[in-house]
């Protein structure tokens, strides 16, 4: 039997080649294999080499002998990705000749085995439910991909959020900052020109690899830190910064409680927080758009405040700024000022942790 699949992308050979390889990379590492890619490369899963690249061509082709079963590694197969140009754009095929011939019984097994793990999870990938969360995920709530990494590096729409939070932290060189879901770290780009020390946190690889690259002059001098992790496992000790920040995380989060109560353990006595998000007035705007709003939580004022106090934050009340000026201040275009207008949009908790620790 062989297998064939193939997808048209608007970009030419090259760039196809290239976005192929960064993808497949990360999302094979994320089901437990790995692809060293290049001439001689392989494909493993654990210590086994599923695939042994035998043709590196770029822009054209990846070739690589493949075996489907450890159990019987002399069992080998061809997996051929072509690159194909179609007119300004390009025609990208995967096709496996002989899959399975030897290894599945021929007839229901093997209608099986296709049905199974090949139509269906394509046809769950192409409907409502796993699109949104991929678009989801790959835009906002686990960014990946050369435009997210090219948008969170230099977020102008929430620059307006980080002048409102930067006003009520009032930085100085004695505070250490933690900044939870820190994005591609513009933020703390901005916050570390007060002389302050910050570490930052984020459970999307490529952001931390943007804010790595954005900040390196910072890491180099000690002044900042930044980690892969998740905002409700934070990989800090007790009472150890003094200020914290959430700026357009807080909606995605599934445990929200448990979150505000790890940053509430990781600051000191006295330490306080500023967490921004968009209010339901945002949803079905250009701040929150469908399918991310479906996957967003839009918190009342009243919600806020209770779930910071549950967590520990004695002293908690929310700010609703003009963002407006804000948004003037930062440089967004005047064209799309009225996203920004007014106070309704967007949510400013500030919390002060008690003073016992």
């Amino acid at each position: 039997m062989g297998v064939q699949a193939s997808v048209d992308l608007n970009l030419d050979p090259p760039l196809a080649f290239q976005a192929i390889v960064d993808e497949l990379s990360t999302s094979l590492a994320r089901v437990g294999m790995q692809l060293q890619p290049g001439p001689g490369g392989r494909v493993t899963e654990g210590n086994f080499t599923v695939g042994r690249v035998t043709r590196w061509v770029p822009p054209k082709e990846i070739v690589l002998e493949w075996h489907a079963a450890s159990w019987k590694p002399e069992d080998a197969t061809v997996m051929e990705l072509r690159f194909e140009p179609d007119g300004e754009g390009t025609h990208v095929v995967l096709e496996n000749r002989a899959w399975g011939n030897n290894l599945v019984d021929t007839g229901n097994d093997l209608a099986g085995w296709f049905a199974s793990e090949t139509i269906t999870p394509l046809f769950h990938a192409m409907a409502p439910t796993r699109l949104g969360d991929w678009i989801t995920d790959r835009r906002a709530r686990r960014p990946t991909g050369p435009e997210s990494r090219a948008q969170y590096r230099d977020p102008l729409y929430h620059r307006p959020n980080f002048l409102a939070i930067l006003a009520v932290l009032k930085l100085s060189p004695d505070d250490y900052l933690v900044e939870v879901g820190c994005g591609g770290g513009a933020f703390l780009h901005d916050a570390l020109k007060s002389g302050c020390k910050a570490a930052g946190i984020d459970h999307s690889p490529d952001m931390v690899r943007v804010a790595l690259e954005l900040n390196r002059k910072a890491i180099e001098e000690n002044r900042l830190e930044i980690r892969e992790g998740e905002a409700t496992s934070l990989p800090y000790a007790d009472q150890t910064f003094t200020c914290a920040v959430m700026t357009g995380v807080f909606g995605f989060i599934s445990e929200p409680l448990k979150a505000l109560s790890e940053i509430c353990r990781v600051l000191k006595s006295e330490g306080r927080i500023a967490l921004f998000t968009g209010s339901k007035l945002l949803k079905d705007t250009p701040a929150a758009p469908e399918p991310m709003a479906s996957r967003l939580h839009f918190y009342e004022d009243n919600e806020l405040e209770d779930q910071a106090r549950k967590a520990g934050f004695l002293e908690v009340h929310m700010e609703r700024p003009d963002y407006e000026p804000l948004a003037r201040k930062a440089g967004v275009p005047k064209e799309h000022l009225d996203l920004f207008r007014g106070s309704g949009g967007g949510q400013l908790l500030i919390a002060v942790k008690g003073g016992r620790g």
